[in-house]
C-alpha cells in the first residue's frame, strides 16, 4: 500500500507540473505581453504586472487540475467554487516564495533586458512546489467517509 501511494504521489506531481508548465506559458505570455506592449521597466509596475499572468493562469490551473491531475479525488465533483477559492489562496501563499525570489533576483542584477523574465520564471518554479503540497493535502484532498 505504501507504494502504491508513493507512486501515486509522484504521478500527480509529474501531472501537476504539466499544468503548471502550462500555466507557466499562460503566465509568462500575460506578463511579457503587458511588459512589451507597455514598455513597462520601472520597478513599481514589474511587481504588479505578474498578477494579470497570474490570475490567468491559477483559474486555468485549476479547471485542469480538478478534472485531469486529482480527477480521481474529484470523481463526480463538480467544479465549485469553494474549491476555486481554495485553489485561489493555496495559489496567494505560493506568491511568496515567488515574489520573494523575484524580486531578490531583480535586486541582483536589475530591471533591464531578459532579467525581469528570468525573475518571474524562476519565481514561478519555487512558487510551483508550494502550490503542489497545499493543493494536494487542502485542495483536492480525498473527503473521508
Amino acid at each position: 500500500m505504501k507504494e502504491f501511494l508513493e507512486k501515486l504521489f509522484r504521478i500527480q506531481f509529474v501531472k501537476f507540473c504539466i499544468v503548471g508548465g502550462l500555466g507557466l506559458v499562460t503566465d509568462m505570455v500575460v506578463f511579457s505581453l503587458i511588459k512589451n506592449i507597455f514598455s513597462v521597466e520601472s520597478r513599481v509596475l514589474l511587481n504588479i504586472i505578474p498578477l494579470f499572468g497570474y490570475i490567468a493562469a491559477v483559474s486555468q490551473n485549476y479547471l485542469i487540475n480538478h478534472f485531469w491531475t486529482f480527477g480521481e479525488e474529484m470523481y463526480g465533483k463538480k467544479l465549485s467554487t469553494k474549491k476555486y477559492t481554495g485553489f485561489f489562496i493555496v495559489s496567494l501563499f505560493a506568491l511568496l516564495p515567488r515574489y520573494i525570489v523575484f524580486n531578490s533576483i531583480l535586486g541582483h542584477y536589475g530591471t533591464r533586458g531578459l532579467y525581469p523574465h528570468l525573475a518571474n520564471f524562476v519565481g514561478i518554479l519555487v512558487g510551483t512546489v508550494f502550490n503542489f503540497l497545499g493543493s494536494k493535502f487542502f485542495v483536492f484532498k480525498r473527503d473521508r467517509k
